[in-house]
C-alpha cells in the first residue's frame, strides 16, 4: 500500500524534524519540498511593505493566469 503524507505548519514548528524521523523510518520514501515550486529567494519581488511577496503569483516560475 502505497501513502501521501503532506506536512505543514507554523515556522520552527518542526515540519522538517517529522520529515527527517519519517524518511529515517520507513523505506522507499521521497521527499517533495513545497519551496522547490517558487523561484529562488533573489528572484522575489518585495511588496511596499518591506517583505517578500512569497504569496503572490509572481513567486512561482511558470505563467498563472
Amino acid at each position: 500500500m502505497k501513502y501521501i503524507i503532506g506536512i505543514g505548519g507554523m515556522t520552527n514548528g518542526g515540519k522538517t524534524t517529522l520529515t527527517n524521523r519519517l524518511v529515517n523510518t520507513f523505506s522507499n520514501c521521497c521527499v517533495v519540498h513545497q519551496d522547490d515550486f517558487f523561484k529562488p529567494p533573489d528572484q522575489i519581488e518585495v511588496g511596499e511593505d518591506g517583505f517578500k511577496q512569497w504569496d503572490g503569483k509572481s513567486g512561482v516560475p511558470c505563467r498563472i493566469q
